[in-house]
């Protein structure tokens, strides 16, 4: 039985991962999350969890809690959403980058012999779509692609090195608010408007799966045969006019969507932008070069990850109506 650590396991991620590696039963499972501790039933009995702030211990704290583990699970980081304090990039990279490297080089000195790590789909667009230069204009994206490439420079000398670029990912925790909380507040508002272009044709969508499928693909990723590489996941690829559907019939909201034309769009961003500025802070998605991407539809086919890390269909919509109808 091999022994699997997985960092922020009280996440949604993390918390179906736990889950999911414990029913295989081939798989002892501890997790390691940020205070507070969750009183609701989140923590599995069968999983030893801990809690506290892992870049607060020391080097020979953390391999001396990492010996006995063959398996590190990083399903930690700050999100793409969280607007901190200028600068961004230095932020991002802070927190995103920096553990992931060094908490890569500390499991192989405890003996892990195997680091996945749950990264962005946004890495994949920058590769597609070079002349946008998202590394360049958006933080989180550049920490993200940052993240991926030192991991993978990591692997090696008895530790192999997965990443998973994950699309939006939707489920549940129980007693736990979903993070779409914010998204939920501002389509009431009517503050999601709907892009269309110049034929008054709504634009622009994105890729989705479930918490249990990406709990399905780290258990693939953790095959002794599956090599270091880095996949790109994803399960429903949704337009955005669809999923504001999905969103609103579950939240029972008679709210009208507002049609934008770019400049329009263009505009709000801006105001956003100006907003963040005269507050000392910077989005990790810098909003009117986000505009951009609000436009494009995101779409991933994940056919060498299905094939590769075997996870199985799950229903994205009614996974996105259960969220929104809990808000």
């Amino acid at each position: 039985m091999k022994s699997v650590f997985i960092l922020g396991g009280t996440g949604l991620i993390g918390y179906a991962a736990t889950e999911a590696f414990l029913d295989t039963e081939d798989y002892q499972v501890t997790t390691f999350s940020l205070p507070p501790v969750p009183t609701n039933g989140v923590l599995d009995s069968r999983a030893k969890h801990h809690f506290g702030d892992i870049n607060n211990m020391s080097d020979a704290e953390i391999v001396k809690f990492l010996k006995g583990h063959d398996i590190f699970v990083f399903a930690g980081g700050v999100n793409s959403h969280y607007i901190p304090k200028k600068p961004a990039k230095e932020f991002f990279f802070q927190m995103n980058v920096e553990p992931v490297q060094h908490l890569a080089q500390l499991a192989r000195q405890a003996g892990v012999s195997r680091f996945i790590l749950c990264t962005s789909f946004y890495n994949y667009f920058h590769a597609l779509w070079p002349e946008l230069q998202l590394t360049g204009l958006h933080p989180y994206i550049y920490a993200s692609v940052e993240q991926e490439m030192r991991l993978m420079q990591e692997n090696g000398n008895g530790l192999i090195t997965v990443a998973l670029r994950l699309p939006y990912v939707v489920g549940l925790v129980p007693g736990r608010v979903s993070a779409w909380k914010t998204y939920a507040k501002r389509l009431h508002r009517a503050e999601f408007p709907l892009y269309v272009n110049h034929h008054n044709k709504a634009t622009g969508g994105s890729c989705y799966m479930t918490a249990k499928q990406v709990a399905q693909a780290l258990i693939g990723a953790a095959n002794d045969e599956v090599p270091s590489k880095s996949y790109t996941l994803g399960w429903r690829n949704i337009s955005n006019e669809a999923f504001l559907a999905l969103a609103k019939r579950a939240m029972k909201s008679d709210t009208q969507i507002k049609t934008l034309t770019f400049r329009e769009l263009q505009a709000i961003a801006m105001k956003e932008a100006h907003e963040n500025e005269l507050a000392g802070r910077e989005a990790g998605l810098e909003p009117v070069a986000y505009t951009e991407l609000l436009t494009r539809t995101l779409y991933v086919d994940p056919i060498e990850a299905l094939d590769e890390l075997d996870y199985h269909n799950d229903n994205v919509e009614l996974a996105i109506q259960q969220v929104f109808t809990s808000l």
